[in-house]
C-alpha cells in the first residue's frame, strides 16, 4: 500500500486542464464559504488550497475531485461563532485548533 499517489507524466496535460477547471469552479465557492463561515474570504481560499493539495497527495482514486462543500460552512459558522464569542482575541486560533483536531481524528479513524 502506497502512502501517497504516484505521479504519471503521461497524464500531465489532462491533469493540468482538470486542475485549472476545478480551480475556476471552486474559486467563487471557496470565497463564498469563507465569508459565510465568518472567517473571511481569504480563509476560504486557504481552506480550498489546503484541501486540494492534501486530496491530491493522499487521495484514493485518480478521478477524485475535492473542493469545499456547503454543509461544512454550517459547521464552521457554529465553530467560529462560538469560539469568537467565548474569546474574541483568540477565537479564530481556537477554531483552527478544532479543525486540525478533527482532521487528525479523521486520519486516525481512516487508518483503523
Amino acid at each position: 500500500m502506497s502512502l501517497t499517489n504516484t505521479i504519471h507524466f503521461r497524464n500531465l496535460r489532462g491533469d493540468l486542464f482538470g486542475g485549472l477547471t476545478a480551480a475556476i469552479v471552486s474559486l467563487p465557492l471557496a470565497l463564498a464559504f469563507g465569508v459565510a463561515s465568518g472567517a473571511g474570504p481569504v480563509a476560504g481560499l486557504y481552506g480550498a488550497v489546503c484541501v486540494g493539495f492534501f486530496a491530491a497527495l493522499f487521495g484514493g482514486t485518480p478521478t477524485l475531485i475535492s473542493e469545499p462543500t456547503g454543509p461544512i460552512t454550517v459547521v464552521m459558522t457554529a465553530i467560529v461563532g462560538s469560539m469568537k464569542a467565548a474569546n474574541p482575541e483568540n477565537g479564530l486560533a481556537m477554531a483552527f485548533t478544532v479543525v486540525m483536531l478533527a482532521g487528525i481524528f479523521q486520519i486516525f479513524f481512516g487508518i483503523f
